[in-house]
């Protein structure tokens, strides 16, 4: 009996270092991303887009969703990752499995300049249908946030021009709107800390890949 729990565990054993081998193997094959070990539910939230629809957890249904922080007064992080994004639905979405769609959210999370008209604005100029704006007053914009494992601070500053600290990552969310992903920035003391298309183009099909 000794010798059959022993085989057992023996087993056991390599099966568990095989697995945990094959996940840090093909996590180490990532250059900016990062998979979740298991999908992440989400709590209940009520946002505006920028056609003035309410939002929640039900339009995140039924297609992946890649979602940022930010806010259209940003001077840098937002606007380049908007282009890359925009620019690059059309190839990402050729790694998702057939019929599926790809969508885009931009959540601002400077409430108090983006209004609706601000937002409908901003992502209008960027001319994918796949954006969508979203926003909400703080109460329901930093849980939600904080959920996306993301962060934000607005200063506090009465200047007019104030500048808001966000994240500079984005999620991806699956078609039943669990958090299952994040694209992390580059880091490079000379240059914007943002998620280039290189590395979105890139990374996306292997996160897709192991997703499957």
């Amino acid at each position: 009996m000794q010798k059959i729990w022993a085989l057992a565990f023996l087993v056991l054993t390599v099966v568990s270092g095989y697995l945990g081998y094959q996940y840090l193997t093909s996590q180490s094959e990532l250059t900016s991303a990062l998979v979740y070990p298991a999908p992440r539910n989400l709590s209940e939230f009520s946002l505006i887009d920028h056609r003035g629809n309410a939002v929640g957890r039900e339009q995140l249904q039924g297609q992946w969703t890649l979602a940022f922080v930010g806010y259209t007064y940003c001077p840098d992080i937002c606007p380049m990752t908007m282009a890359t994004l925009s620019g690059a639905v059309a190839q990402l979405q050729q790694a998702l499995p057939k019929g599926q769609q790809l969508g885009v959210w931009f959540i601002s999370v400077d409430p108090k300049r983006d209004t609706q008209k601000q937002l409908q604005t901003y992502v209008g100029y960027f001319e994918q249908r796949a954006l969508t704006g979203v926003t909400a007053n703080h109460d329901q914009l930093f849980p939600f946030v904080r959920e996306l494992g993301l962060s934000y601070a607005i200063s506090s500053s009465t200047e007019p021009e104030y500048r808001v600290d966000h994240s500079a990552s984005i999620v991806l969310l699956n078609p039943v709107g669990q958090l299952v992903a994040v694209f992390k920035p580059e880091i490079n003391a000379e240059a914007v800390p943002v998620v280039s298309k290189a590395q979105l183009l890139r990374d996306f099909p292997l996160v897709m890949a192991q997703l499957k």
